[in-house]
C-alpha cells in the first residue's frame, strides 16, 4: 500500500471513531443568558459566528445559539460571550440523564406506600400518613378557587390512560391541531402540555413508560371506582416531554414553559395560563456542581419567585452527592426539594444517591404500586418514584381549605411556597436510616404537613417578605416594604437602638414607608405587627440594621466548606454598601480577588483539604473600607471516615440492652442512651489524636433497661482507611459480666495510616456471632452498633501525659494515679514521686495509665512526675503537685433529669439550662455525623445558655453539656 494511502486510512478511522463517542454537552452549541433589557435578536445577529438561535422561554433572557465547531471552539467563544457586557452568563448545553430504573422484581398487590399494613411484607406505618390528609383535602382547588397544577417533566405520558385522562391539564385557551398559537404564549397547539424534544405539542412523544407511573404517584384520580389514587386526587397534571436524553437547554425551556403560564395566570386574573405550584423532575447530570450550570439553577428562584416549588430526584445510584457532585441536587435555591427513596421497610435504598448536605428528605420509591404505561397498574422502582409523591403532597397542601393560607396565596406567592416548604420539612417522619445522609433525616408525612397547616389556620399572619434598604441619597433614612394579607386592618412600626428597653411606635404604616429622622451610622431593631380583626395579632422577626452614613466592615462575616472544593462565604448586609470586595488564597499564595453585590458568595475550584485564607471589604458610595482580619477554612475531603460510606452495620434490637459508655482515656470519652434503630455513627468525637504504636486502654460499658446480662464486643478500626472493615482489623474482643465493663487495649499498628478513620463497635447479648457488615441472615439478636471517628497523627518526640489525677483510699492507705493516654508510641511510662521536702525521688515503670502506690498518702504534699517511655529511655517529665487535694471518681454521665434542651424542635433559639448549683465549663453542638458545630463558654454563674441555631442547616444534632467535675451529658436537639 502506499504510505501516503495508508496515513489517509489511519486518519479516516480515526475520525470514525472520535465521531462514535458520546459528549456530555451539544457540540456547536453554547446557552447565553443575557441581561432583561437587551434585544435577544438583535444581539443574536451581531454575532458573526452565530449559525442559529432560538429562545429557550421569555422569562430569563435566555438563548440557544448554534455555530460551526469546526471552526470556533466552545471555550474561546464562552469566554468572549462572557466578557461582554451584554451577556449575563455563557455555558455548555450539557447533555442529562434520565433517572429511569425499571423493575424486575414481581408486582405488589396494593398501595403499600399511602397505607402500609405490613401487607406486602414491609413494616406497617411505613407509609405516607395519607389518610390523615385526605380527611382534610383530597385536591383540586386552592381555598381561593384556583385550580392547582404540577409541571410534570418527563417522558410523556399514556394519554389513554383510564385513570389518568380527568386529571391530565388542558390548556383551554388553544384550539387543538389547528396550527395556530391561539393563546399567543408562543406555542403551537400545546393543547396539553408541550415537547421539548420535538418541539412540538406530542407530549407522548417520549414513550411515556417512565412518566405515566410518574403521574400516577401525583395525581391518579382517585375515588372513581377504577384502578389506583394518586397522592393528589383532584390535581390537575401538565406535561412537559423530552426524551431520556435531553440537553440542558431544554432543562430550561421545559421549567420557562412551567413559569410562563403561571406569570400569564397571574397576570390576568386567571383567566389564561395555569396556576402551576410545583414541578416535578427525574432529570440530572452525575458529577456536576453549580458552577458548571449557573443558568439552570438561578431558574429554581425565578420559580420560586412566583410561587413554584420544584422537586427533584437524586441518582438510582449508592453515592454521596455532597462528595462527587450532582445536578440539580446542589443547586441551592430555597426553592428546590431533593428527594431520596426509601424501602418498605423504612431502609434507603441502596441504590439511591444521599447527601447530608443536599439531599433534603425521602419518599418510598422501591416498588410502589402505581400506573404504568398500556393503561395497566404495577409495581415500579427508583428514585424517580419517590420524588413525585413529595411532588403531589405539595399540591395537597395548596388545596387545604384555610382561608388565612388563602389570603397568603394571594398577598405573597413567594412567600406562601416557603411556607408550604417549611410545613412539608417540619412535619416529616424521623428515620435512623436517613440520619446524617440527608439535610433533614425524615421522610414525607403528608398526614402531618396538612394537619398542621390546619392547627395554623385562622391566626392573623403577620407581614410577610419584610425588607429593609437604603435610600439613594444620603440622609440616614430607611427604607421599608412588606406584603399583608387582605384580613389585616392596620399594620404598626415599632423600633428602637440596638440596647435600649423602650420601643417607638408608629400606627397605621402602608407598604413602602419610609422612616425619617433616624441618627446615621447606629443599629436599630425593627418590628412590623399586623393588626387583625378580632383582637388578633402577629408579629414579625425582629430584624436589626444599622443605619446609613458610616462604611464599616461586615461584623458576621463567617466561612463554611461544601463539597465538591467550595467554600461558602457569607455575611449580613449593611445597608451602605454598594458592594464587597472579597479575596482569598491558599495560606501562603498569592490572593485572588473579586466584586460583588451579594452578602453571600460561593468560590468554587479548590484544592480539597486545603487551608484557605478569606478577607473582605466594603465598598460604599465613597470610599472603601481596610480589609477585614482573616479567616482560614480547610476545605472538605481530608478523611475516609467522614468522606465516605462504610457498610451497613448488622441489624440488632436494643429493647433490653445497650452501649452506655465508651471510654479511651484522653481519646474519647461519650456515654449515650440507647440510640435508633440500634446504631449509630458519633463521627469525630474525639478529645485528643493517637499515634502509630501508641497503646490505649478502652473500657465498655452496657446500658440495661432492667436486669444486665452478660454482653460481648467486638471492634474494628479501619487502620489502613480503605472504607472495609477487615478481618484483621477486629481490634478488640471480649465480655463484660453482668453489671460489669469490658476492658481491654487498642494497640495502633505501626503502619497505620493518619488521619481520621472509622471506628466499629459491635455488642451482643452473650456473643458476638456477626461479621461488622449487614448479612442476609435476617435474625436481629439482641444489642447495639455505634461507629465512631479516630484521629491517627505521626508522633512527635515523647510526650508525657497532658494530666494525672489521684484517688486516696483511706481504708487500704493507698493512692491510686491516673491519667490519660499520651501522644508517645508504645504505652509505657515512668512514674516518680517524692514528698516535696525529700531530694529523692521513688521511681517505677508502668504499663498502662494507672498505678496504684500502696502504704502511701501521695494527696498529703507530695510531687509528682510522669513521662512517656520511648525506645527504653524516658521523654520529658509532667510534674503535678499535690496537697490535701485529691480528685475523688465524677461522675461519667449527666443524669437526663437534671437538665434540659428547650424548644425541641427548634427554629432560631433553643436554651439549654441546668440546676443552678453545677458549674458548667462548655456547652457544645454536634451534627448527626459527628462534627461540632458550635461551642460555647459559659458563665460560672450561669444555669442557662442561649444558643442560635438559625443558620443551621435543619437536621439532627447533638448537645453536649460538660461539667467542672468531668462528668458529660448529650441529648438529642432537631432543628427545623
Amino acid at each position: 500500500m502506499h504510505p501516503l494511502r495508508f496515513i489517509l486510512l489511519f486518519c479516516l478511522l480515526g475520525a470514525v471513531s472520535l465521531g462514535a463517542q458520546t459528549l456530555d454537552y451539544g457540540q456547536g452549541q453554547l446557552i447565553v443568558q443575557l441581561r432583561s433589557d437587551v434585544d435577544a435578536k438583535t444581539w443574536a445577529y451581531r454575532q458573526p459566528e452565530v449559525t442559529a438561535w432560538r429562545r429557550l422561554g421569555t422569562t430569563v433572557n435566555s438563548l440557544l445559539v448554534n455555530f460551526d465547531w469546526t471552526r470556533y471552539a466552545e471555550s474561546t467563544l464562552r469566554d468572549r460571550y462572557s466578557h461582554d457586557p451584554a451577556v449575563i452568563s455563557a455555558q455548555l448545553n450539557h447533555r442529562l440523564s434520565m433517572r429511569l430504573r425499571r423493575p424486575d422484581d414481581p408486582r405488589y398487590p396494593q398501595q403499600w406506600q399511602h397505607r402500609n399494613t405490613g401487607q406486602a411484607g414491609g413494616t406497617a406505618g411505613a407509609d405516607y400518613n395519607l389518610e390523615q390528609a385526605w380527611d382534610i383535602t383530597t385536591g383540586g382547588v386552592t381555598a381561593n378557587g384556583d385550580t392547582i397544577v404540577v409541571a410534570s417533566i418527563d417522558n410523556g405520558i399514556d394519554f389513554d390512560h383510564e385513570d389518568l385522562q380527568q386529571n391530565i391539564w388542558v390548556n383551554r385557551d388553544e384550539i387543538p391541531n389547528n396550527g395556530i398559537d391561539d393563546d399567543r404564549n408562543g406555542y403551537v397547539d400545546d393543547r396539553f402540555g408541550w415537547n421539548t424534544a420535538l418541539e412540538s405539542k406530542d407530549i407522548e412523544g417520549g414513550g411515556g413508560d417512565h412518566g405515566t407511573p410518574v403521574m400516577g404517584q401525583i395525581g391518579a384520580v382517585g375515588n372513581n371506582g377504577i384502578g389506583v389514587t394518586g397522592v393528589n386526587w383532584r390535581v390537575k397534571v401538565m406535561s412537559v416531554t423530552n426524551n431520556f436524553d435531553p440537553l440542558e437547554s431544554e432543562v430550561i425551556q421545559a421549567y420557562s414553559y412551567a413559569l410562563e403560564a403561571r406569570q400569564r395566570y397571574d397576570a390576568t386574573g386567571g383567566r389564561e395560563g395555569a396556576y402551576v405550584v410545583a414541578t416535578n423532575a427525574s432529570w440530572g447530570r452525575d458529577r456536576a456542581f453549580p458552577s458548571d450550570s449557573p443558568i439552570w439553577c438561578a431558574i429554581y428562584d425565578s420559580l420560586g419567585h412566583h410561587g413554584i416549588l420544584n422537586v427533584a430526584a437524586v441518582p438510582n445510584s449508592d453515592i454521596d452527592v455532597d462528595e462527587v457532585g450532582d445536578l440539580p441536587a446542589l443547586c441551592t435555591s430555597e426553592y428546590l426539594v431533593v428527594v431520596t427513596s426509601l424501602g418498605m421497610n423504612n431502609n434507603k435504598v441502596k441504590d439511591a444517591a444521599r447527601g447530608a448536605l443536599s439531599v433534603d428528605l425521602a419518599a418510598y420509591g422501591e416498588g410502589v404500586y402505581t400506573t404504568v404505561l398500556g393503561n395497566g397498574y404495577g409495581p415500579v422502582y427508583g428514585t424517580s418514584f419517590a420524588a413525585p409523591a413529595v411532588t403531589g403532597t405539595l399540591g395537597l397542601l395548596y388545596s387545604a381549605p384555610c382561608p388565612s393560607f388563602a389570603e397568603l396565596l394571594r398577598s405573597d406567592p413567594a412567600a406562601a411556597a416557603r411556607y408550604v416548604r417549611d410545613l412539608l420539612y417540619g412535619n416529616l417522619r424521623p428515620q435512623s436510616a436517613l440520619r446524617g445522609i440527608t439535610v433533614t433525616g425524615g421522610s414525607l408525612d403528608a398526614g402531618a404537613a396538612l394537619t398542621a397547616l390546619m392547627a395554623g389556620c385562622g391566626s392573623c399572619a403577620p407581614p410577610t417578605s419584610f425588607t429593609i434598604t437604603a435610600p439613594d441619597d444620603a440622609s440616614s433614612d430607611l427604607l421599608l416594604s412588606w406584603n399583608s394579607v387582605a384580613s389585616v386592618t392596620r399594620t404598626v412600626l415599632r423600633y428602637r437602638p440596638v440596647g435600649s428597653a423602650t420601643w417607638t411606635e408608629v400606627a397605621e404604616v402602608v407598604s413602602p414607608y419610609r422612616l425619617t429622622g433616624l441618627p446615621s451610622c447606629t443599629p436599630y431593631e425593627l418590628q412590623l405587627r399586623a393588626d387583625c380583626n378580632g383582637n388578633r395579632s402577629a408579629l414579625t422577626d425582629i430584624r436589626e440594621v444599622e443605619t446609613p452614613g458610616c462604611c464599616r466592615i461586615p461584623e458576621d462575616f463567617r466561612l463554611r466548606a461544601l463539597s465538591g472544593g467550595r467554600i461558602e462565604a457569607a455575611w449580613s448586609p449593611l445597608l451602605t454598601a454598594h458592594t464587597y470586595t472579597l479575596r482569598y488564597r491558599n495560606v501562603g499564595g498569592e490572593w485572588t480577588e473579586f466584586t460583588t453585590p451579594d452578602p453571600q458568595v460561593e468560590v468554587s475550584d479548590l484544592r480539597n483539604c486545603r487551608d484557605y485564607e478569606f478577607q473582605v471589604r466594603t465598598d460604599c458610595a465613597a470610599q472603601s473600607t481596610a480589609f477585614s482580619g482573616r479567616l482560614v477554612q480547610k476545605t472538605l475531603g481530608c478523611g475516609v471516615c467522614l468522606d465516605i460510606s462504610y457498610c451497613s452495620p448488622p441489624v440488632y434490637r436494643n429493647e433490653q440492652e445497650w452501649i452506655a459508655e465508651v471510654h479511651i482515656p484522653g481519646i474519647l470519652n461519650h456515654a449515650s442512651e440507647r440510640g435508633t434503630g440500634a446504631y449509630t455513627n458519633f463521627g469525630d468525637l474525639t478529645e485528643a489524636a493517637m499515634v502509630p504504636g501508641g497503646v490505649y486502654p478502652v473500657r465498655l460499658l452496657p446500658g440495661f433497661r432492667s436486669s444486665s446480662f452478660t454482653e460481648d464486643f467486638h471492634l474494628y478500626v479501619d487502620w489502613n482507611q480503605d472504607g472495609i472493615f477487615a478481618a484483621e482489623e477486629l481490634v478488640l474482643q471480649q465480655s463484660a459480666a453482668p453489671g460489669q465493663s469490658a476492658t481491654g487495649v487498642i494497640t495502633v499498628p505501626g503502619e497505620a495510616r493518619t488521619g481520621l478513620t472509622r471506628m466499629r463497635l459491635i455488642m451482643q447479648f452473650s456473643a458476638v456471632n456477626t461479621e461488622p457488615c449487614l448479612t442476609g441472615s435476617g435474625q436481629r439478636p439482641g444489642g447495639e452498633v455505634e461507629d465512631y471517628c479516630l484521629d491517627v497523627t505521626p508522633a512527635r518526640g515523647c510526650p508525657p501525659p497532658d494530666s494525672v489525677a489521684a484517688l486516696y483510699d483511706e481504708p487500704n492507705n493507698s493512692t491510686t494515679l491516673s491519667w490519660g493516654a499520651s501522644a508517645a508510641p508504645g504505652g509505657k511510662y515512668v512514674l516518680r514521686y517524692r514528698e516535696r521536702t525529700a531530694s529523692d525521688y521513688t521511681e517505677r515503670k508502668v504499663e498502662g495509665i494507672s498505678a496504684t502506690i500502696r502504704n502511701v498518702d501521695l494527696c498529703s504534699s507530695y510531687e509528682v512526675q510522669i513521662a512517656s517511655e520511648c525506645d527504653g529511655a524516658a521523654g520529658s517529665f509532667r510534674t503535678i503537685y499535690f496537697g490535701d487535694d485529691c480528685v475523688s471518681d465524677p461522675p461519667q454521665v449527666l443524669t437526663d433529669h437534671g437538665w434540659s434542651v428547650h424548644p425541641n424542635p427548634a427554629t432560631g433559639f433553643t436554651t439549654v439550662d441546668w440546676p443552678a448549683d453545677w458549674t458548667v465549663l462548655s456547652v457544645e453542638l454536634y451534627g448527626a455525623d459527628g462534627r461540632r458545630v458550635l461551642a460555647s463558654p459559659v458563665p460560672s454563674t450561669a444555669s442557662e445558655l442561649r444558643l442560635p441555631v438559625r443558620n443551621l442547616v435543619p437536621g439532627v444534632y447533638f448537645v453536649r453539656l460538660t461539667v467542672s467535675d468531668g462528668s458529660r451529658g448529650s441529648r438529642r436537639l432537631l432543628v427545623w
